[in-house]
């Protein structure tokens, strides 16, 4: 079953599911609310869409197709052909959505209308990048950055749309500016939920004299696994163990009750972890 979860998250059947999905919920979000009040996203289809209020010469999709071009000829030898053609796909399926998907979803607040936008925009967005791909532009340049130079991801990110706000700023109103920010935000925070929704789980630390009790009666228990590392108590000075193993909400419910019915004494750490991959877990994102 695991092996069957790792190989659907692997195919490409799955990957263009994603990636057409993401992108259908992104373009509604900015054609449905964004675009009708004048919000601006964030990377380059900020830019694409902040060059058509400038100079209206050519649509917002015209655009993004121009800004990708030169992304795309750098990416070539940059990035993996199977990265490298679903971004390519996501990136011509955006600009197709954009010029051609007509929708007003009618919010006419500015406040509701960013948060809306945020929200659906960011879950979109977050869709895209659960892929093995992403959504083309600034998504690839900003990996081959990072594996040619060492530049982090996050970094390259803040600075880009760091000058996209100062150009944002300085030629719309403050309220726009506001209500952009705001759109900005939410959507960023969506995107990272969305991203960890599916893969987020519990790091728990066990503390026992007893560890071996506990190993024997996860053992029994189903998906219940950990690791035992050995230490030495500072107060006491004597031998404990301290089991690491990692769960979701359910099973940890199950854990902690195995673990106090075996040692009342025991030490039980939680914490959430923002995603775990690698071995029976979620598989490792390939560029």
């Amino acid at each position: 079953m695991q092996f069957n979860r790792h190989a659907l998250a692997y195919s490409l059947p799955w990957n263009i599911f994603l990636l057409t999905t993401g992108a259908l919920i992104f373009v509604i979000g900015y054609n449905g609310i964004a675009a009708h009040h004048s919000f601006i996203p964030a990377g380059l289809y900020g830019f694409a869409v902040f060059a058509n209020y400038s100079n209206d010469v050519l649509t917002i999709s015209q655009w993004y197709l121009l800004f990708n071009i030169p992304i795309f000829i750098l990416a070539w030898r940059g990035v993996g052909r199977r990265f490298f053609f679903l971004n390519m796909y996501c990136m011509l399926l955006v600009t197709i959505l954009s010029q051609y998907l007509a929708v007003n979803l009618h919010i006419q607040d500015k406040l509701l209308g960013a948060i809306a936008a945020g929200v659906i925009m960011g879950m979109g967005g977050g869709i895209i990048l659960r892929s093995f791909g992403a959504g083309g532009g600034f998504d690839v340049l900003a990996v081959i950055l990072n594996r040619k130079f060492g530049v982090r991801i996050g970094v390259f990110y803040f600075v880009i749309n760091l000058i996209l706000m100062g150009l944002i700023a300085i030629q719309f109103d403050p309220d726009l500016v506001v209500t952009t920010l705001i759109m900005l935000f939410i959507s960023s925070y969506i995107t990272e939920y969305a991203l960890s929704v599916f893969n987020q789980k519990k790091a728990v630390r066990i503390i026992s004299y007893r560890n071996d009790e506990i190993i024997m009666k996860m053992r029994h228990a189903k998906r219940l696994n950990g690791t035992l590392v050995h230490g030495t108590g500072s107060y006491s000075g004597k031998e404990v163990g301290m089991l690491f193993c990692i769960t979701d909400n359910i099973r940890m419910k199950q854990l902690e009750s195995l673990v106090f019915d075996t040692d009342p004494n025991a030490i039980f750490v939680v914490e959430n972890t923002f995603s775990v991959i690698g071995s029976n877990f979620a598989p490792r994102k390939l560029y």
